[in-house]
């Protein structure tokens, strides 16, 4: 009505008095703890839904001087890792009753940094930076807020900071047997940089890494592999490197750093004419949702993300000092792969 003042909102004690009960009660259904009865716990959410009453959750965590807020940062959310990574950890994180606040850095070691003090400030109980880049200011940051915390492949364990390091080497060196047991000598390894003046991203060098430790170890004669950086978005880049690359020589094999680099090597190499896998064999990393259902589905190195998201609640909810956690790679072999042809391209 005119004139009048709106009604206040719905405060706890509303829902006590609504439902017939003490505070305590309406507390322990809401946190789904304690010992109450079904008939009392449906009064308590039929007062709940009849006065409309929305639960404060920053002011009871507070009120408590605890939180179930986690911080989670990633480098980019259309890339489609990070992006199922952080639905995993969400999921991982509901189901241990946390909520979580998600910040991109768009690979940015600045941007990093202003994250992680919009989070800190914001009390939360943990904190996951699962990006690409690596920054020691930011490493410091965490640590020295005594929050838990816990890195992707950086930082050196221990008070309240872990590390999950990624098998990236094993991933890779999957990779590599698999393709020199198809028979394949002519390897082409693809990656892209973010853009031309940026140190190369902590997982771009593992993997690279990886790849080159992968070929010294095989110990195969008549072996011919050639490493190709493009600048730029990862299917761009691949299909460029592919159209550079086959210009100098055919190569019967690719492996490419991530599957988005897959996709674009896909369309360099039909471009060109040639069938995957009979022409040339592709093998990937990162197995994201897409990698199955391309035609053929891609072979593709495995970084498990419920593994990973349990991984990141175990670092940040058990109380532990900082832990070093190790996450496995698994080679996923489908259509993409396959012998070498016996007449090259």
């Amino acid at each position: 009505m005119q004139g009048q003042a709106p009604s206040a909102r719905p405060k706890i004690g509303d829902v006590a008095q609504l439902a017939g009960v003490s505070l305590g009660t309406v507390s322990a259904v809401l946190n789904q703890n304690g010992r109450t009865s079904e008939a009392t716990r449906e009064r308590v959410r039929r007062a709940i839904a009849d006065l409309g009453y929305r639960r404060d959750l920053y002011a009871s965590q507070l009120a408590r001087r605890e939180t179930r807020l986690l911080g989670l940062i990633v480098s980019n959310l259309q890339n489609p890792f990070f992006a199922e990574t952080a639905q995993a950890v969400e999921e991982e994180a509901e189901r241990q009753g946390f909520q979580l606040s998600l910040m991109a850095t768009d690979f940015s070691p600045l941007k990093l940094r202003a994250a992680i003090s919009r989070l800190l400030e914001a009390r939360i109980a943990g904190l996951a930076v699962l990006t690409s880049e690596s920054d020691s200011v930011s490493i410091a940051m965490a640590r020295e807020s005594g929050v838990p915390t816990v890195f992707l492949d950086a930082g050196k364990p221990g008070h309240s900071l872990s590390s999950i390091r990624v098998d990236a080497r094993g991933g890779m060196r999957a990779a590599v047997n698999h393709l020199i047991s198809l028979g394949h000598r002519d390897l082409l390894y693809v990656q892209n940089s973010q853009n031309t003046t940026d140190a190369l991203l902590r997982s771009h060098l593992q993997r690279r890494q990886g790849f080159a430790a992968a070929i010294r170890a095989c110990c195969v004669s008549e072996l011919q592999t050639e490493m190709l950086d493009i600048p730029g978005p990862g299917a761009e880049a691949g299909e460029r490197a592919v159209l550079t690359a086959f210009q100098e020589r055919r190569f019967t094999a690719v492996i490419t750093m991530t599957d988005v680099v897959a996709l674009g090597v896909y369309r360099g190499l039909q471009s060109l004419g040639l069938s995957i896998p009979q022409d040339v064999s592709v093998v990937s990393f990162d197995n994201t949702h897409f990698s199955h259902f391309l035609h053929p589905p891609l072979s593709t190195v495995d970084i498990s993300r419920g593994d990973l998201s349990r991984l990141v609640l175990q670092a940040l909810t058990s109380g532990k000092p900082g832990q070093l956690l190790r996450l496995r790679t698994t080679l996923l072999v489908r259509k993409s792969t396959g012998q070498r042809p016996a007449d090259p391209a």
